[in-house]
């Protein structure tokens, strides 16, 4: 008798416990399942202006190794649909200390095309620092598309402090208001050894309109180094050809052999006007029609997407949906194993009471 009110008591604990469970673990599924699709989207957004290797996210003392690039594919489909892809890797290290060393690698997706890239300005300044920066455009365009000249305003103020002679190798040395590639001015100053600035824009023409801003103001102090280079290429692609189908004329009246092209199997009528088969023997159609010739019929099978087979349907998936599921399955499964639990219970105490 004392179990059998233990369990009486306990019955609305046990009660309450099932429900808490149940209601927990189906708003830990919404949960889990909200924030996977944030991340999902987040990631998948960026924006069409590319930046590294800048501070403060790069020091600007002295003695550092900073080695950094930026690969830009920007694509148009003969369609108009436009997507980017950056791959970005970022290497920070002590001078002297080159990569694979302090690197990092991101790669990048947008449904915009990247518009500016702005890289290693202002970093690196206090003596005894290398500075190597590179930045690379790859256009993807209809054939045809027009390809606007590439301007440089490059290795301006730069060089400067004394030390072995030459102190700059630029391609080309330029000032230009509001060029596309601006870099390697007013740095590399400060003493040193000879073509300590290195700069060089690689490539005349570019399909996408850009501007490049990197190396500018970098690596200023004796002894300190400035390799930077902007590379641009144009990939055109041929639109897609247009097909059409073309169905020969039947052959005149009077039972004249005329061909059907991708039809089905149908009755003849022998008139000569579609020179059909008379459909008796199925496909072949090798039996003439009534006071027309012998017609040849093939049976067609649509093809193209969605690839699903003969009368098949596609099918879709949504994983969000199916981890709920899979929650309220478990807390549905962990209510009737108690009430199951409770059932028995009681069936024993009254059995007890009877004896």
């Amino acid at each position: 008798m004392r179990t059998l009110r233990r369990r009486a008591r306990s019955e609305p604990i046990r009660r309450y416990l099932v429900v808490m469970v149940a209601v927990a673990t189906a708003f830990g599924a919404l949960v889990l399942g909200g924030f996977f699709g944030a991340q999902v989207a987040s990631a998948a957004a960026t924006a069409p202006a590319a930046t590294q290797c800048d501070p403060p996210a790069f020091p600007t003392g002295a003695g550092f190794q900073v080695t950094c690039t930026i690969a830009v594919n920007d694509t148009v489909s003969s369609a108009g649909a436009i997507a980017s892809t950056v791959t970005a890797t970022a290497c920070l290290a002590a001078a002297g200390v080159t990569p694979p060393f302090g690197c990092t690698t991101t790669v990048t997706t947008s449904n915009q095309l990247v518009t500016s890239v702005d890289q290693c300005n202002g970093i690196a300044f206090g003596g005894g620092s290398n500075v190597t920066c590179d930045v690379s455009v790859v256009d993807t365009v209809p054939t045809g598309a027009p390809t606007p000249g590439v301007t440089a305003n490059q290795c301006i103020g730069s060089g400067t402090g004394g030390g072995t002679q030459p102190t700059l190798l630029c391609d080309p040395v330029a000032s230009t208001t509001n060029a596309t590639v601006t870099q390697c001015n007013g740095s590399g100053n400060g003493g040193g050894a000879s073509t300590r600035v290195q700069c060089d824009v690689i490539g005349a023409t570019t399909a996408e309109p850009i501007t490049i801003n990197q190396c500018n103001g970098s690596s200023n102090g004796g002894g300190s180094t400035v390799t930077c280079a902007t590379t641009f290429a144009n990939n055109f692609v041929a639109a897609a050809p247009t097909t059409t189908t073309t169905t020969g004329a039947p052959a005149g009246a009077g039972g004249g052999g005329g061909t059907t092209i991708a039809t089905v199997p149908t009755a003849g009528v022998g008139s000569g006007a579609t020179a059909a088969g008379s459909g008796v023997t199925g496909v072949t159609g090798a039996s003439p029609g009534a006071g027309g010739s012998t017609g040849t019929l093939a049976t067609v099978v649509p093809v193209g997407s969605p690839e699903t087979g003969l009368g098949g349907a596609a099918h879709s998936r949504n994983d969000a949906l199916l981890w709920l599921a899979a929650a309220l399955f478990a807390g549905a499964g962990i209510v009737t194993a108690v009430r199951v639990r409770r059932r028995r219970a009681r069936g024993v105490g009254t059995a007890t009471e009877n004896l």
